[in-house]
């Protein structure tokens, strides 16, 4: 079991079975930690494989333990120093969560995959979520993102304003299915499967307490905490930029 995420590389396997890449195919690992997937995908699938990740800590870990791992700093939001239509896949494990603007991270991710390419999230989300939850948060992302600025106001304090702000298919660092779906699809994603992996976040949690006594360290965060108040569950998602 990875001590960071839910199914270890069970999950990540899986989806490489519906991606079907070939060998050479061009990954992209967004939040790749200290690299495990990336080098999971190299040696088991033949992948050249790049990551990055906002923890310089986790990057100089990785290489240390594996010079030859091509990872680096980077953010999710910003992929400007990858060309477009570059990748053949593009990975997030439990990572869209933490990301700030992850509307913009989807959109990046589309931007730097080739026609054909694919994408794959694994993450937490929101079981069963009441219709007027959806609908109240919807209007309060649209509420917020449509405030128009007040003269003066774009400075340091406006820009760290405009990463708070909400979008309607995520709530508490858990996503809301069905919006994200839309938003996907919105973007441009088509063939879009999703499928729920919460015994895989039923023993994460269970194991990892039992070990540790703390559910600190790993990326899911205070999410995975047993008295969480929202019935959260855990999933894989895999779409495709068309031809």
């Amino acid at each position: 079991m990875s001590d960071l995420k839910p199914g270890g590389f069970r999950i990540t396997k899986k989806a490489m079975e519906i991606w079907k890449l070939p060998k050479g195919s061009r990954v992209l690992d967004v939040g790749c930690g200290t690299g495990e997937t990336v080098e999971l995908l190299e040696k088991e699938y033949g992948f050249v494989c790049s990551g990055i990740d906002l923890s310089m800590a986790r990057i100089k870990e990785g290489k240390a333990g594996n010079p030859n791992l091509d990872i680096a700093y980077g953010d999710g939001e910003f992929l400007d120093g990858f060309r477009s239509f570059s990748f053949d896949g593009v990975v997030m494990e439990c990572t869209l969560s933490l990301i700030n603007l992850p509307d913009e991270a989807l959109h990046e991710a589309w931007c730097v995959l080739k026609k054909g390419g694919k994408l794959f999230l694994s993450d937490l989300y929101i079981k069963n979520p009441d219709p007027e939850f959806i609908k109240a948060l919807r209007i309060e992302a649209e509420r917020q993102n449509s405030r128009p600025r007040k003269e003066g106001e774009c400075s340091t304090d406006c820009e760290e304003e405009h990463k708070s702000k909400p979008v309607y298919f995520r709530s508490c660092g858990r996503f809301l299915i069905v919006p994200l779906i839309e938003e996907l699809a919105e973007i441009g994603y088509r063939n879009i499967a999703w499928k729920d992996c919460s015994p895989e976040l039923e023993s994460f949690v269970a194991e990892k307490l039992m070990r540790d006594g703390t559910l600190e360290g790993c990326l899911c965060g205070e999410a995975l905490h047993p008295k969480d108040r929202f019935k959260t569950g855990y999933f894989m998602l895999t779409a495709e930029k068309p031809f």
